[in-house]
């Protein structure tokens, strides 16, 4: 019986990994493969080395990370197709793209195996461990904006002769001219400050900061109001307190994350850099909204965006790429010394990694194209749909990282800190939801308002008030003849 079963299983495995094999091979490999099998199955004996690097690469942490966003993707695209689920499909959709574009750049500055062991360091020793990561936020940010002109460009030209030309907004007015600078510079520095903070502190920390855009908003609103360049927002205690929670809570995850691994991984003091860098992108995003008020918005499509924006931001990151700054992990026994400016960094990845460096220039292509998936998700939703995706989608991507093991790229912290951190998250959560909740109520409520005044001042203008009035004076003469 059991040999029985272990020539079955080897058929088995030797059927799927033809199938496997089918769309990944040309004509002439897959008969060359086919042979190879055909010749196994003929000696009674599988050679299962091919299968077992597959499900090595499956099992890796390279893929790990991506199993749920793209599972996201793929549900969300299919519940697009049925129009009953089609709302809820977009929000799915959404969520593996959000999640995917997360933990891709995540990967990238900090898990992604840039240098293997055993490379020889300048002083002749060899590295003793996995260099992970590659720290050049400022750089990467820069590179993107370049790759996705370019990715427009070519899109733009495909599609110049066809019904789905792209006609980019005129821009007429210097004011137009100085808001486009302005929110370029802003938005650049917002992504490029996130891509830096990723490069010193896990995806999961990275999120819980910025869940707390909401309380960072609010004040960059009432700092402006105190010099007369936004209307001032009235304060509700209860908001202000949600909010407040919110915040506390993602501080006590943050320190409970850094304590409990700073012994394992990179340097506390790295993490703490790395905390500073993803709280100042937290308020330039607040910024850039606060801005949208004072100067007006540009109702700027996603193609505005990258034809107008790119080159400016381009051109506004490159003096910081050229700024020397603390290097985590094994990169000081890579230079020799423990700072380097982006461009260093860059320059020796390209030489002694050029597969990560091309890894760079897809980062640009898949920014360019979840730009776009988010745009168009984003414009057949409601703002309040949109706001609560959002806070969703980071919630459910550290509860995800907290819960599933094969999502974790590094072991979870020990007691006690576990406790806190898991204490933290609900109440994050929690708080951020409830204020979520008050926001779309306080949105509904004002709608009604307004469509009852409208439908008031419309009555006005038709006269439909005098008319029902004097027809309800009628009724009552007629009741009151009847009595």
């Amino acid at each position: 019986n059991t040999h029985c079963k272990s020539a079955e299983l080897q058929r088995i495995m030797s059927n799927y990994s033809y199938l496997v094999l089918a769309s990944a091979t040309s004509p002439g490999e897959m008969a060359n493969y086919s042979n190879y099998t055909m010749a196994s199955h003929h000696e009674a004996a599988l050679d299962l080395q091919h299968t077992n690097s597959m499900i090595d690469f499956v099992e890796s942490n390279t893929v790990k990370p991506f199993i749920i966003p793209i599972v996201g993707l793929i549900v969300g695209a299919g519940m697009m197709q049925v129009e009953k689920v089609a709302t809820v499909g977009k929000l799915v959709l959404y969520f593996g793209a959000q999640s995917f574009m997360n933990i891709f750049m995540g990967w990238v500055f900090r898990t992604h195996v840039t240098v293997h062991k055993g490379f020889v360091l300048p002083n002749n020793q060899p590295l003793e461990e996995d260099l992970h990561g590659c720290p050049v936020g400022f750089a990467l940010t820069a590179f993107q904006q370049v790759i996705s002109f370019f990715c427009f460009l070519i899109l733009f030209a495909s599609l110049y002769n066809t019904s789905y030309k792209i006609t980019p907004k005129k821009i007429s007015t210097s004011t137009e001219v100085v808001s486009i600078c302005i929110f370029g510079c802003v938005f650049a520095m917002n992504i490029a400050l996130n891509n830096f903070s990723l490069g010193y502190v896990s995806i999961a920390v990275n999120l819980i900061i910025r869940s707390c855009l909401p309380l960072t908003t609010f004040l960059s609103q009432q700092t402006l109001s105190l010099f007369k360049l936004y209307p001032e927002k009235p304060c509700n205690k209860l908001e202000i307190t949600l909010m407040v929670c919110g915040v506390l809570c993602a501080g006590a995850f943050t320190t409970a994350k850094i304590m409990g691994s700073s012994a394992s991984h990179h340097s506390g003091s790295n993490q703490v850099l790395g905390v500073a860098m993803c709280i100042c992108s937290l308020l330039c995003g607040s910024v850039n909204l606060a801005l949208a008020g004072v100067l007006g918005e540009m109702k700027l499509s996603v193609y505005d965006t990258v034809a107008y924006m790119s080159l400016p931001a381009f051109t506004f990151l490159i003096p910081f790429c050229l700024i020397p700054k603390p290097v985590p992990g094994a990169w000081p026994k890579i230079f020799g010394f423990s700072r380097a400016s982006d461009f260093d960094i860059l320059r020796t990845v390209a030489q002694i990694s050029p597969k990560t460096f091309w890894l760079f220039a897809l980062s640009g292509i898949f920014s360019f194209a979840y730009n776009i998936i988010q745009f168009s998700i984003v414009h057949t939703l409601s703002p309040s749909a949109t706001a609560f995706g959002g806070n969703f989608n980071k919630a459910a991507l550290v509860f995800l990282t907290l819960i599933l093991p094969f999502l974790q790229v590094h072991k979870l912290p020990g007691s006690p800190y576990i406790y806190w951190i898991w204490a933290a998250v609900l109440g994050n959560v929690a708080a951020f939801s409830a204020y979520s909740y008050l926001q779309i109520l306080a949105k509904r409520q004002k709608e009604a308002e307004d469509a009852k005044a409208e439908k008031g001042f419309a009555k006005q203008l038709t006269g439909e008030d005098e008319d029902e009035q004097s027809s309800s004076d009628e009724e009552s003469s007629e009741d009151g003849g009847f009595c």
